[in-house]
């Protein structure tokens, strides 16, 4: 799974969830299998790194978005960037900014 991240090209928001405890690789004896997948998807600029609470804070700012009646503008209510694709075209709307969608 890890060489299909660093592979593929989405057309959409993907997540690669990497889970577990610490006790977990120290009783299976597998460490060496978490420090080979960090080290094969780490320093990629387009991939985001980030907490459970990062994730989490992104997705409810993205569905805070608020889009005119029309769908020609979008504004951000949040104090966070946020980016998205819309018809095609791909976007990024600073916080507390409108944009023109067409």
């Amino acid at each position: 799974l890890c060489d299909k991240l660093i592979e593929m090209k989405p057309t959409a928001p993907q997540l690669y969830y990497l889970w577990g405890h610490t006790y977990e690789f120290e009783g299976n004896d597998n460490w060496e299998v978490f420090e080979q997948i960090a080290q094969r998807i780490s320093g990629k600029e387009d991939i985001w790194y980030a907490t459970n609470i990062e994730i989490y804070n992104y997705v409810q700012a993205y569905n805070s978005l608020i889009f005119s009646a029309d769908m020609k503008r979008v504004y951000n209510p949040t104090a966070t960037k946020l980016y998205f694709s819309f018809s095609g075209k791909d976007f990024s709307v600073d916080p507390a900014q409108t944009i023109e969608l067409f």
